[in-house]
């Protein structure tokens, strides 16, 4: 069923150019033992890595330096790649690495093996691609995250993230900016974020994977799944508009007892929307309905083929918010009244309260 609502070997190099940290000859490194890199860098520093296998950690902190260390590599370079004008802090760095006596590997290759850890400036964007393994990235401005069968989790980015996995759960929290994220067979879940401004947007989809969102505030946000179950929670953005889909499975909203929200469902044979808010339809009748029993705590449920589903709301304010729901409807119920479509495909438009966020 879809859904719409719209409503410690520290080295400081200060090289200009490609800046290379290399241990002296393969023979010395004893196994297990630590490789570490560092080079000043600009506070917005762009910094990319890429492994054929192994687990990304990166840290955001206070120093204008770029820090990478390894125990599965026999060599680090930071790679300078900022034009040629390489006087000053870098603004533009790619990690290679070494491993098992191979050339240095990252960027073009993506053929190194091994876990890295990297510490950046929060202020930097950070590019990361692993074909196995996780993807850990806390307090940096921009995230983009790529594993083909590895879990990626983000905490506290300021500016962007995009994450996008195979059979990868994606978790991203405590995140500020446009946010994208995609996943093929896992599970995307999202919590306590919000936009910079009025472009930002939110957007998440699953091809077979479960979708929770827990106090998303961005305005618009767009969710798809093919098959499995859509959850958001919280208030909705003042004037938001929100779109979910999703082809087998429900689409559960639960919002606070002020939520006030237009719903536009366009649901498949046999779906109903049940609703634990009063709704006014605009497409069958014109005359509010009243709950038959006496409301029980303040969440609004949607239900496709496969079961229920509900939708969220905001605190009361001023400005349309509307949900919708997608695949073709048949049946629209609330509590005292059910209404049976006759077409395979139906709209249904209803209101809550005022309409208004």
């Amino acid at each position: 069923m879809k859904s719409k609502i719209t409503l410690t070997i520290f080295l400081l190099l200060l090289q200009p150019a490609g800046v290379i940290a290399r241990v002296p000859d393969r023979k010395d490194k004893m196994p297990g033992q630590q490789i570490e890199r560092t080079v000043a860098a600009d506070s917005a520093v762009t910094v990319s890595l890429c492994l054929m296998s192994g687990s990304v950690t990166v840290h955001g902190w206070d120093r204008n330096e770029v820090l990478a260390r390894s125990s599965h590599v026999n060599q680090i370079e930071l790679k300078r790649v900022d034009g040629p004008n390489q006087s000053g802090p870098a603004r533009k760095l790619t990690v290679l690495l070494e491993d098992n006596g191979e050339d240095r590997r990252g960027e073009d290759d993506c053929q190194a093996f091994g876990d890295v850890e990297l510490m950046i400036p929060r202020g930097a964007s950070v590019y990361v691609q692993t074909g196995d393994g996780a993807i850990n990235v806390f307090e940096v401005a921009a995230v983009y995250a790529r594993s083909q069968s590895g879990d990626i989790e983000v905490e506290k980015a300021s500016r962007s993230v995009e994450a996008a996995g195979f059979s990868s759960d994606i978790a991203v929290k405590d995140s500020t900016g446009r946010v994208s994220l995609k996943s093929v067979g896992g599970s995307v879940t999202a919590s306590g974020l919000s936009a910079n401004d009025a472009a930002d947007s939110f957007e998440a989809s699953t091809i077979s994977g479960e979708i929770e969102l827990d106090a998303v505030a961005h305005s618009l946000v767009n969710v798809r799944t093919v098959n499995g179950n859509v959850h958001l929670a919280g208030p909705l953005a003042r004037a938001g508009q929100y779109t979910f889909n999703t082809t087998r499975g429900d689409v559960t909203l639960s919002l606070p007892s002020d939520a006030s929200f237009q719903l536009n469902a366009r649901l498949s044979k046999e779906a109903e929307i049940t609703s634990d808010f009063p709704l006014t339809p605009k497409t069958e009748a014109t005359t509010a309905i009243a709950p038959a029993k006496p409301l029980p705590p303040p969440v609004a449920l949607l239900k496709t083929e496969t079961g229920p589903t509900r939708p969220a709301a905001p605190t009361h304010q001023s400005a349309s918010v509307v949900i919708t729901v997608e695949p073709d409807v048949t049946i629209v119920k609330d509590s005292a009244l059910v209404f049976k479509a006759i077409y395979t495909s139906r709209r249904v438009t209803a209101i809550h309260s005022t309409g208004d966020a």
